[in-house]
């Protein structure tokens, strides 16, 4: 990835459902928000895993429910910003349709990047626990591509459906339960920051917290569902911030 100049945003875990239940209707307007008021002053957004609580694009198809947030990135690109996708949990099935229409750049692992010659390490931050053994295999079996081929030739609607009770059921296995706490996340972090890395910045847990480092420091973004914080770097500081919108 090309040296990067900030000020460079951080947003991950917004987990925006593919249909609003009772008390979600201001969920996805509330992201659109910040998209449009807040990641605007960006050059830069990272979009670091599970915008959506769900994503696979088939040929001629992707989810519905993600259109107002693609029009705001959509936005974001055309007007000059540049717009990272990794891949979560989640959202782990990106494809051609957010690279040509919407504009972003798309990674399905962790991306290294260097920041006003800073160098950052960013991970959605899934299967990083040793003991995360179960999810890592079922994880290589939901990417693989053949699997992705099987899933493709399912009718959308259906699609969809299913992946509303899988994502239901697996966000009460692991994203609420924060089973294996801050500890593997943190020496993650460390032994990374270790290797010369200047930041770490991750999201998954679903909790938010910076810890400074002699080399800089480890950021744990957050989440939207509750919270609605983000990771800002600009004038060589790296925080974290609240969207009050």
């Amino acid at each position: 990835m090309n040296p990067i100049i900030s000020p460079v945003y951080f947003l991950s875990d917004c987990h925006l459902p593919l249909i609003a239940r009772p008390g979600q209707d201001g969920w996805t307007p509330r992201v659109v928000r910040f998209l449009r008021e807040t990641a605007s002053r960006a050059a830069t957004l990272f979009l670091v895993g599970d915008l959506f609580d769900f994503w696979f694009e088939w040929r001629h198809s992707v989810p519905g429910a993600a259109f107002p947030v693609l029009a705001a990135l959509h936005e974001l690109t055309h007007g000059g910003r540049q717009v990272v996708f990794l891949a979560g949990n989640h959202d782990g099935h990106p494809g051609r349709f957010l690279e040509r229409e919407v504009g972003i750049s798309v990674s399905r692992g962790p991306v290294d990047a260097q920041i006003d010659g800073k160098r950052f390490h960013i991970i959605h931050g899934d299967g990083i626990a040793p003991d995360d053994r179960g999810y890592r295999a079922m994880r290589g079996i939901i990417r693989w591509k053949p699997t992705e081929m099987l899933y493709r030739l399912i009718h959308p609607d259906i699609g969809v459906w299913f992946a509303r009770k899988v994502s239901g059921l697996s966000q009460r296995m692991w994203s609420y339960e924060d089973k294996f706490g801050p500890e593997p996340y943190r020496e993650y972090a460390r032994r990374k920051l270790g290797e010369g890395f200047n930041y770490v910045v991750m999201g998954h847990r679903h909790k938010s917290e910076f810890i400074p480092h002699p080399n800089g420091g480890y950021l744990a973004i957050g989440e939207w569902i509750a919270r609605g914080t983000y990771g800002v770097y600009e004038d060589g500081e790296l925080r974290l911030e609240y969207f009050e919108g």
